[in-house]
């Protein structure tokens, strides 16, 4: 799970959406991603060598780490559970998945990075992933998040200790509109990205077609 929300213009936005992801060098201390929080002592295969069996999966991967964020949010988009759109001035996403996938996580994280230097100027957003598992809810009262990223207009960095409690109220407001597209699809709906994924995501999704 990611959720983030960056103060940014549209064209800022816009800027974003068709920039390719950064490298990562874009941030500081990518050694640090698990540092202290929940996943505290574990190391973070930035390089692919975990994957040195699999070149395939190495090759997709990092295929989509030299994409767009509009190439990365409409496949993500077109598989549903996904916030990806601009409103009341700010990049709001909230990326839902199942099972843990680090590697994902981190091309999510790099496309993020990314966003630093299309915001606004002033003070750095922080980006918050942690182990959604099977319900999609923001961390629970006492439940640690797995990283905490600081997007700034130069560099991002990975930061422990953070504030988590005003970090999470600071998100609600995208949780809530995630939650309740949830909660129709359980009444037995389908997933309507509706007000949830921006139009530009959507017409990229369309036009890449089923997954």
């Amino acid at each position: 799970m990611v959720a983030a929300r960056i103060p940014m213009s549209r064209t800022g936005f816009e800027g974003w959406l068709s920039t390719p992801l950064p490298g990562v060098e874009a941030v500081e201390n990518p050694d640090a991603m698990w540092r202290g929080w929940g996943n505290d002592g574990a190391a973070a295969d930035w390089a692919l060598g975990q994957l040195a069996a699999y070149p395939a999966v190495a090759a997709g991967i990092l295929a989509a780490r030299a994409g767009t964020p509009l190439d990365r949010l409409a496949e993500r988009a077109a598989g549903g559970m996904t916030l990806a759109r601009h409103r009341d001035g700010a990049l709001e996403v909230y990326l839902y998945d199942y099972h843990g996938d680090s590697y994902g996580t981190q091309t999510d994280l790099l496309m993020l990075a990314g966003a630093g230097r299309f915001a606004d100027a002033g003070a750095e957003s922080a980006v918050l992933h942690w182990g959604g598992h099977v319900y999609p809810d923001l961390p629970l009262s006492g439940d640690q998040p797995l990283a905490v990223l600081l997007v700034g207009s130069a560099a991002a960095r990975f930061a422990y200790p953070h504030p988590v409690p005003a970090l999470i109220e600071h998100l609600r407001p995208v949780e809530a509109d995630f939650l309740a597209a949830v909660a129709a699809c359980d009444d037995g709906a389908e997933w309507d990205p509706a007000g949830l994924v921006d139009p530009a995501i959507l017409a990229r999704s369309a036009a890449q077609g089923p997954r």
